[in-house]
């Protein structure tokens, strides 16, 4: 359906939820909810989306939030996401990734709106023995405290779902590995792009890894159309083209030729660590009449373009990042 004019937009001072804003700031009227924490930056925040400083946790801060905006729909994107830190201490991540999305789910059964809600193909665990890409109903085998929380969260939405007393309205995406404008520079690509600019060994891991590069643009377009189309209680895969699909260090490589310069340090592997995430869109192509318009190239050419263009914002992310 098109109805949806208000919407509620958790973690929009983020990398994904920022680039959902920027597209869509002008389609629908965006309340934006953010505690500011780790990989949240104000500079993010886009023009014409209400800024709320909350913590999806915190009941009563939501309770009061969804009385004062009264949303139409909650696109949930705040997630605590990074691998390396969920190994070093996973609490938080229970806090904003289950608990978090269990306020929002309970408060949006109460004001009987929909919800989406944004996962991640880590669920799924390691494709790396498969013999096909993961769909929708391969069998669910997380490895890491990161992702147990993101499929923790996914079976409480659907258990509300199928619930009579709750008959929560959600739908879930799984995205794939997502690269573009104003991701934290924890993550490899923007990372890289900082170490071969300052004349840092960029730490890529030993072992090859296999992930299909998706472009923040195509991943938020995706997660918009599950929000009109989706069907309720459904999951959707959001995935590039398999020509997107890459080793780790090949990328690495590109995007070092383009910038004309960097090194490169192999180091130990993190623990738990997956060394291929494969997944098809079909479903989504079918239900949702979407695509990923960007090509691998185009992913990484427009990528590495915003971050030399906007190296004030990757220097302002890095020192919040010390």
């Amino acid at each position: 359906m098109d109805s949806y004019k208000k919407i509620i937009v958790t973690g929009h001072l983020g990398f994904i939820a920022s680039a959902f804003c920027h597209m869509y700031k002008n389609k629908y009227e965006i309340t934006g909810v953010d505690f500011n924490g780790h990989g949240s930056m104000i500079e993010n925040l886009v023009d014409g989306v209400k800024d709320i400083r909350a913590d999806i946790s915190d009941t009563d801060q939501m309770k009061s939030l969804f009385e004062e905006i009264k949303p139409d729909a909650i696109i949930n994107f705040a997630a605590e996401s990074h691998v390396d830190r969920a190994n070093e201490n996973d609490l938080g991540f229970w806090k904003s990734n289950v608990l978090g999305a269990r306020n929002l789910a309970l408060l949006a059964c109460e004001n009987n709106i929909r919800m989406v809600h944004v996962s991640t193909d880590e669920v799924y665990g390691d494709a790396e023995e498969n013999n096909e890409p993961w769909t929708e109903n391969s069998r669910i085998s997380p490895k890491n405290a990161y992702a147990v929380t993101k499929t923790a969260a996914e079976m409480m939405l659907q258990a509300y779902c199928n619930s009579s007393k709750h008959n929560l309205d959600v739908v879930i995406t799984r995205g794939a590995n997502t690269i573009g404008p104003r991701q934290f520079p924890e993550k490899a690509v923007p990372k890289a792009i900082w170490c071969f600019n300052t004349e840092q060994p960029f730490p890529l891991f030993r072992t090859p890894a296999k992930r299909m590069w998706m472009y923040v643009d195509d991943h938020v377009t995706g997660i918009e159309a599950a929000l009109r189309l989706g069907k309720k209680g459904e999951t959707y895969n959001l995935a590039p083209g398999f020509d997107s699909e890459a080793i780790t260090e090949v990328v690495i490589e590109k995007i070092r030729s383009i910038i004309g310069k960097g090194i490169i340090n192999k180091v130990d592997d993190r623990d738990n660590y997956d060394l291929r995430y494969w997944m098809h869109a079909e479903k989504a192509k079918n239900d949702l009449k979407w695509e990923a318009q960007y090509d691998l190239q185009k992913t990484l050419s427009s990528t590495v373009n915003w971050y030399m263009d906007n190296m004030d914002w990757l220097k302002a992310a890095n020192m919040h990042f010390k």
